[in-house]
């Protein structure tokens, strides 16, 4: 018998300040797009989902600290484009450029490649600013 170990997060402070990140991006898109804060649209597909079965899905991959937290680049995306889709990036690029145009779409591209480096008091100040986003969005 195989006995696995549950991974733990290296940066517990940066996980915390990512799923409330997430947990706001899911729920701004679900008020946007369903008028509920139960069930949201795909970005990419259009279907709509319950919002614990959706992810955060980030237009740009490589989860590059200079672009983490963007909230233009992050929109509610079901599981299916974001995992097994591989986040459908033709798509939601072509999305992306339509609603912001093609200078900010490459801006972010570059902005990509920057390298920023947040301490733990930065992810706690994140964390702790989309917790606050995110309760707003519920009241």
């Amino acid at each position: 018998m195989k006995y696995y170990k549950i991974k733990k997060s290296r940066n517990p402070k940066k996980e915390t300040a990512l799923r409330w990140f997430s947990k706001y991006i899911r729920t701004r898109d679900a008020i946007k797009t369903t008028g509920d804060i139960y069930n949201a649209k795909c970005i990419t597909c259009g279907k709509v989902y319950p919002i614990d079965q959706m992810d955060a899905g980030h237009g740009i991959p490589g989860r590059a600290n200079s672009i983490l937290f963007n909230e233009h680049i992050c929109n509610c995306q079901c599981r299916r484009c974001n995992r097994q889709g591989g986040g459908e990036l033709q798509m939601y690029k072509r999305i992306l450029i339509e609603m912001y145009g093609q200078e900010m779409w490459d801006m972010w591209e570059n902005m990509k490649r920057k390298t920023v480096t947040y301490s733990q008091f930065d992810f706690e100040h994140i964390g702790r600013m989309y917790r606050d986003k995110y309760k707003e969005l519920v009241k």
